[in-house]
């Protein structure tokens, strides 16, 4: 049988105690009905020790005591706030839970070391730190055995050291090819090997979504038209479906790749993105847009999607993000919802190319009145919430955060345009100073993976 949790708020190093001693306070050794001197043992995540159990009348509720060499095995030196739950059958002290998020590449720089998502992941160990749980961040180039060379944040710097591989690893490897290279595979084989969770398992590309997407009725309603790109006659169906289309790349993000296609008066207007802004061309013939696009597109797999036509009243591409993220009972949870409005020359509405953002419903209030506002947005939150659900169901391995991208066309239909496995934290609107609305669900969700929440 195992205790209720123990928030251990600070992890002394007494240097006069004896070897293996290990000191906890009276109230606690009350509550488990622990005796003075009975042996124990320690545990956090694979690393043991055999202690002998002490009880200070004198130690403060939430403070223990351990000497030198048990902090050093145990790597708990640089943790001072941990959780603790005793097995009583086992004679075993718990301790966790440990989140690592692991990266691609590492800067060498203290200022943005994770790049785009330092400041995230920066807030991440500030709240990991006030639930008591040990956070570090790391590249998966930087594993030896079962111990990582990474980062903890300590007293506002983040610190590099040597700790053992975290319980609970949350993916955050940018980089489809980083994934999937030979190093990053044999480092998800050894969390699979340790039993050691990991969420956002892998990139799924466009095509793979829609599909999964595809077989449930109640989804395909807010499905544009797509197909793949393969040959000249899936381009001239869609085109004869609707004048404007996007081509888009299996793999693709924030906008990159992105080619629009639009049909009038016997042209066709073609727009994508060069080193020098976005370019229009148009051309008169079919063969000569097959011709253009092979040289855009080359051997890349690209979908076709029909186009849709935001609201009338908006003169500038406008999608509305929601995230998704899974809560400490391993269920998903709609968190946020902002709009996101492009510029006027531009054919996306992603913020690395020049869009905006502000608050979903604060958009909405400027064209619909507040019962029709607030109802749009929390249609919007449950068709993501479903999404969600629906590709957990349809995936492989565990997936605990979603961003999908939703458009109102002028008949106030909603479409889901597409969804990204890992969204970008380096542009997340931020609802109040230093809080990013995600971070107390996903630190739930990662406590759910190692079964410290049950407690």
């Amino acid at each position: 049988m195992l205790s209720f949790k123990f928030y251990i708020s600070q992890f002394d190093v007494n240097d006069q105690l004896k070897p293996n001693q290990f000191v906890i306070p009276r109230k606690i050794a009350s509550i488990w009905q622990i005796q003075h001197k009975m042996t124990g043992k320690l545990l956090f995540h694979f690393l043991s020790c055999d202690v002998e159990v002490l009880i200070d009348d004198t130690l403060p509720d939430t403070v223990v005591q351990v000497e030198p060499s048990i902090a050093s095995h145990l790597s708990l030196l640089t943790h001072k706030r941990v959780q603790c739950i005793y097995d009583y059958k086992e004679k075993t002290f718990h301790f966790g839970p440990s989140v690592g998020v692991v990266i691609g590449d590492i800067q060498d720089s203290q200022e943005n070391p994770f790049g785009t998502i330092t400041n995230y992941v920066t807030e991440m160990a500030k709240s990991a730190d006030a639930f008591h749980f040990p956070f570090h961040v790391f590249s998966y180039k930087d594993v030896t055995g079962s111990f990582i060379h990474g980062y903890t944040l300590h007293d506002g710097a983040w610190k590099k050291g040597t700790f053992p591989l975290p319980q609970v690893i949350y993916n955050r490897i940018g980089i489809r090819n980083q994934e999937k290279s030979v190093k990053g595979q044999d480092f998800f084989r050894k969390l699979t090997e340790m039993n050691i969770p990991y969420f956002n398992d892998q990139f799924l590309h466009k095509w793979d979504t829609y599909s999964h997407f595809s077989k449930e009725p109640t989804l395909t309603p807010y499905l544009p038209k797509t197909r793949q790109l393969k040959t000249r006659q899936d381009l001239t169906e869609m085109l004869n479906f609707a004048s404007s289309i996007y081509l888009k790349p299996f793999w693709g993000k924030e906008g990159a790749g992105i080619i629009k296609v639009h049909k009038e008066k016997g042209s066709y207007f073609i727009t994508y993105p060069t080193d020098r802004g976005w370019q229009t061309k148009n051309v008169k013939t079919i063969d000569q847009l097959v011709e253009l696009l092979h040289v855009r597109i080359q051997k890349r797999q690209y979908l076709i999607q029909q186009s849709i036509t935001p609201l009338h009243h908006l003169k500038t591409p406008v999608d509305f993000r929601i995230l998704c993220i899974k809560n400490s009972l391993g269920e998903w949870q709609s968190c946020s919802a902002i709009a996101r409005v492009g510029e006027d020359n531009k054919i996306v509405s992603n913020l690395s190319q020049g869009a905006t953002q502000k608050k979903a419903i604060s958009l909405l209030r400027e064209f619909f009145p507040e019962s029709e506002a607030v109802q749009i947005e929390r249609f919007l939150h449950e068709l993501a919430k479903h999404g969600a659900q629906v590709l957990d169901r349809e995936t492989n391995g565990i997936y605990g955060e979603l961003g999908f991208d939703f458009m109102l066309d002028n008949d106030i239909r909603v479409w889901i345009l597409e969804v990204n496995i890992k969204p970008s934290k380096g542009d997340s609107i931020q609802l109040a100073k230093n809080t990013f609305p995600s971070i107390k669900l996903l630190l739930g969700f990662c406590e759910y993976l190692t079964g410290f929440s049950e407690y």
